[in-house]
């Protein structure tokens, strides 16, 4: 097996006198300063037993990171002598250091005795699937194996010889072992297997770009020293004590950031390190969790330093798959002048730093814990949820291989109470679940519990959720579902519910399902004639047709949105402002077309000296007054002015997407209460949705209105959206809003 090769292989090359006393009491000391109560003579035992194996001290600062229990700690150390030498037997194992270390190695030995073969899919998805199984048995299993794996990426010079097997070994890290670090959140473990495996399956690739970033490391250390200094001043000046880092981005992070935008070299990037500013954990006079003191952070590094556009990101209201959080920004005019350039800055608490770091890992073994995350526990539930699909794994072969890469990429898979799977469509509702089961238990659903706790009937169903249709026998479907179902079925079973409802009831629900649309975009509501309805689709209608359109918007055959922007388009109603990304357009300038460092939203000015023409090959340099000139590639000042203030510039028609977006006001009324904004910019998020502006006003009455310039990718998102934030709790109206529209003309 090539597990048994790599360490035959590392006896053969490696000639290590045995361990000595010293190194013994060196571990002992290390292991009681990170455990009091770890059981010594155990530990002893089994350096007895590793002989002259000299691992046991770097495998162990592998895995202390990860809070490992005493049995995870054992079989760490005992991993080579019982998997790879044999010269310790599972009796022996059993008897000398328990059930719970005997347990842990069995998992990691199935894992680890398959031949892998890049080409070999077969072997592949049996290794992700004793993985799974493994994750849902005991997650120490999975712990100790990333655990040996990441020891061995960083000994590969001693166990291979043959660059053949050092490029088959890392290709396997890379395609097996990263994604499972990367979903369980062990972000720490995940970069460096990753940047090991990139160094030995695409050397010529690594060496360069190591190249390039050893070139700038010295520029960028002496940036980050500045801005942390910088920032520890201003926040403590307005009373914030906060652990300020900073840390340039790692190869193969930098190699995908590179491939992902077109580039070539690591001068055209700017963000090749980011800040950390981590706070403490803050908790209310209940105890309860609070997260409002990093938004207030993030508020002041806006009110200080320019923030670029469009770089904001909340992964506070809408974490990673991994459960990652943190709010990101990138910001200008905080780096040292003569190195100025945007800077992203993280800002997150002690508690989410951890988590960032360590993943699944950094709680794993506290499940009882107040402080245990949201966040970590979703993913504890993902982990078991896919123990309700282990009679051996029975999803077909490619449904192994989706899971493992982050869990199956347009569908989920959710069961029932009793274990029976159901297959939707990512994005997917209790609703859609509901009436997957049965038509009637869609009907009469009123609320839904996914993995033992209620949740409203919008909630989005993640993978291996366990869902249960709660349902009431006089309750009637509600025609908002409409628009909360991602399934064609349930949709059509909803419509046909409300096809059957008499016409007087279906008339009143339509005209107040329209008069809503209509108020949200801003127009008056339907009179005792419909008269708006008077033409329609380019025909007459009578008072009895246009009763028969009501009609149907009541009983659900019809959308009110659908039906109002058949009179009032929301082009001419909706809109403020078309941003064309296909075609120029008559008011764009030319600095409006242009990218720097593959990123839109700089403050750029045209050279006066070249005057660039659109087309032709151009180049950036950063001014002392923090805006980037453009000029001519084959400008002559270029050769005078300081080489390291110049950036790659481009042309955006190369990279923009296809087709408009369309900026639009709406305004939120709400009841004010602490997080409703972040619940609003949540669901916007949600949605993919750019925030380009916002405003909040506060009345007497304890009445909020947020008002929000969003920049929509199609105009459908408008209803779907409102729809949603309606929901909120507290928000009683949210209507098409002109608030910002004279600013954006300008």
């Amino acid at each position: 097996m090539l597990f048994d090769l790599l360490f035959e292989g590392f006896d053969s090359i490696i000639q290590v006198p045995i361990v000595n006393i010293n190194m013994s009491a060196e571990i002992l000391q290390k292991l009681r300063s990170y455990q009091k109560n770890i059981d010594l003579d155990k530990v002893q035992r089994a350096l007895d037993v590793c002989g002259d194996d000299p691992s046991p001290s770097e495998l162990l600062d592998v895995v202390i990171p990860l809070n490992p229990d005493q049995d995870t700690i054992l079989s760490v150390l005992l991993h080579k002598a019982y998997i790879s030498d044999g010269v310790l037997s599972s009796k022996e194992l059993r008897k000398q250091f328990g059930q719970g270390v005997y347990s842990i190695l069995s998992g990691v030995k199935k894992l680890e005795i398959l031949n892998y073969s890049e080409r070999d899919e077969s072997t592949q998805l049996e290794i992700l699937r004793k993985m799974f199984l493994a994750m849902v048995k005991d997650l120490r299993v999975v712990f100790v194996s990333l655990s040996c794996r990441l020891y061995m990426m960083q000994n590969l010079e001693k166990l291979f010889i043959d660059e053949e097997q050092k490029t088959s070994f890392s290709k396997e890290t890379l395609d097996l072992y990263v994604p499972v670090a990367a979903r369980l959140g062990i972000y720490r473990m995940k970069v460096r297997l990753e940047d090991l495996a990139f160094k030995y399956s695409n050397p010529e690739e690594y060496d360069e770009i190591s190249l390039q970033l050893n070139k700038l490391r010295k520029s960028c250390d002496i940036s980050i020293a500045y801005i942390k200094k910088q920032l520890d001043r201003f926040l403590k000046s307005r009373g914030f004590d906060a652990d300020i880092s900073g840390r340039i981005k790692s190869v193969y992070s930098i190699y995908n950031k590179l491939k992902r935008k077109g580039l070539t070299s690591v001068d055209d990037l700017f963000d090749i390190f980011a800040i950390r500013i981590i706070l403490p954990v803050k908790t209310n006079e209940d105890g309860e969790y609070m997260v409002d003191h990093l938004y207030g952070v993030l508020g002041l590094v806006h009110s200080e330093w320019k923030p670029v556009s469009r770089r904001f990101k909340d992964y506070l209201a809408v974490p990673k798959t991994n459960g990652y959080r943190s709010l990101h920004t990138v910001v200008l005019g905080i780096a040292p002048k003569d190195r100025d350039q945007p800077v992203e800055i993280q800002i997150r608490d002690a508690e989410m730093h951890k988590e960032a770091e360590y993943g699944v890992a950094s709680h794993w073994l506290y499940s009882d814990s107040n402080l245990r995350s949201q966040n970590i526990q979703s993913q504890s539930e993902w982990i078991r949820g896919l123990g309700r699909l282990r009679s051996d794994f029975d999803i077909d072969r490619e449904g192994i291989k989706e899971a493992a890469v982050d869990v199956f990429k347009d569908r989920i898979f959710v069961l029932t109470p009793r274990g029976d799977v159901k297959d939707l469509p990512r994005g997917a509702v209790p609703l859609d679940f509901a009436y997957s089961v049965h038509t009637d238990i869609g009907n009469k659903c009123v609320m839904a519990k996914v993995n033992g706790n209620i949740v409203p009937l919008d909630y989005e169903l993640k993978n291996g959720d366990v869902v249960e249709a709660v349902t009431r026998n006089d309750s009637t479907p509600k025609l908002q579902w409409l628009s909360l179902v991602k399934t064609s079925f349930a949709r059509n079973k909803i419509k046909s519910w409300f096809g059957s409802l008499n016409r007087e009831n279906n008339i009143r629900e339509g005209r107040r399902l329209l008069n809503n649309q209509l108020a949200r975009i801003g127009k008056s509501p339907l009179d005792q004639n419909y008269s708006i309805f008077k033409e329609y689709l380019g025909e007459k209608l009578t008072l009895s047709q246009r009763e028969s359109l009501v009609s149907e918007v009541g009983k659900g055959a019809k959308l009110a949105s659908d039906v109002i922007r058949k009179i009032f388009p929301y082009k001419d109603t909706v809109i403020d402002k078309i941003v064309d990304n296909k075609h120029e357009r008559k008011h764009d300038t030319l600095k409006d077309k242009i990218l720097i460092g593959g990123e839109s939203g700089l403050p750029i000015k045209i050279a006066s000296c070249c005057k660039p023409t659109k087309g032709t090959s151009i180049l950036g340099y950063i001014t002392r007054g923090n805006r980037v000139t453009i000029h001519s590639s084959n400008c002559p000042l270029l050769e005078h002015l300081e080489t390291e203030r110049i950036v790659f510039a481009d042309w955006k028609e190369k990279t923009r997407l296809k087709g408009p977006r369309f900026l639009v006001g709406i305004k939120v009324s709400a009841v004010g209460r602490v997080g409703l904004m972040r619940d609003v910019t949540s669901i916007i998020s949600n949605f993919g949705v750019s925030i380009k502006d916002v405003a909040v006003i506060e009345q007497k009455s304890g009445i909020s209105e947020e008002h929000y310039l969003i920049e929509l990718n199609e105009l459908d998102q408008f209803d779907r959206l409102i729809d949603k934030i309606e929901n909120i709790k507290g928000v009683l109206k949210v209507v098409r809003d002109e608030k910002f529209k004279s600013e954006i003309l300008k």
